[in-house]
């Protein structure tokens, strides 16, 4: 659609484990620059699917004994990795996952539809990720919401409403749809007021997708006609 028209949906897609196989990249990266910014490794066992970056380094400071204020250098040093190794990424396990563009694609086809990202990545580290498998086109980045912008997932959906609003012009709540695939995608849409389509494409099952509150679930992404016709469903047209 044509910048600056408005639209009736903003989908938001997770990134990892929704639209590519990160393979380990950006969590290497955060450990690795914690022990180029500190001089100890992080041993922790900081969970991380479905969170926020900035949630994990946060967390790998607390356990590490040191001061939460260094996020920001932490933060900084890890994108700076992630920007370094970038051609390793695919080399790495880093891949998208199977028929992603072609959802892409077919979410694109929807009159009246922008597509943008809401992601715990770091900014810097998810546009690594995207670029490297080739999975900007039909996203206009401009309004994604990242990890650096907020500490909880919930609060990003607002911080793409607002991008969405001044871009495009305004859409109610009931026209944002997070697709992901972990019930903490779900939970982020439902405390935001949006509507969420659940991918079991990773560690959780269509049934847990659904016992989280999930307005509708997929298998995977290799029906796009599916998934087009589950974000149709739960984001009608005024």
């Amino acid at each position: 659609m044509t910048y600056g028209s408005s639209y009736d949906r903003l989908v938001l897609w997770d990134i990892d484990f929704t639209l590519l196989n990160p393979g380990g990249f950006g969590r290497t990266a955060m450990l690795t620059a914690f022990e180029e910014l500190f001089g100890f490794p992080m041993e922790a066992d900081v969970p991380g699917h479905g969170r926020t970056d900035r949630a994990i380094l946060t967390d790998f400071l607390e356990h590490g004994g040191i001061p939460v204020e260094r996020v920001g250098d932490l933060r900084r040093r890890a994108a700076e990795v992630a920007e370094a190794r970038a051609a390793e990424f695919t080399s790495g396990g880093g891949q998208p996952l199977d028929t992603a563009d072609r959802a892409l694609a077919a979410l694109a086809a929807l009159p009246g539809t922008v597509q943008s990202v809401l992601t715990g990545n770091l900014r810097r580290i998810g546009m690594v990720k995207l670029s490297a498998v080739g999975l900007r086109d039909h996203l206009d980045l401009e309004v994604a919401s990242f990890g650096d912008d907020h500490l909880v997932r919930a609060e990003l959906v607002e911080v793409s409403r607002e991008r969405a609003a001044a871009r495009h012009g305004g859409a109610d709540a009931g026209a944002v749809v997070l697709v992901g695939d972990t019930p903490l995608d779900v939970e982020a849409a439902l405390a935001a007021g949006a509507r969420a389509v659940g991918v079991a494409t990773a560690a959780y099952s269509e049934a847990d997708l659904a016992a989280a509150g999930a307005h509708a679930v997929v298998p995977d992404l290799r029906d796009a006609a599916a998934l087009a016709k589950a974000v149709e469903s739960v984001t009608p047209r005024s």
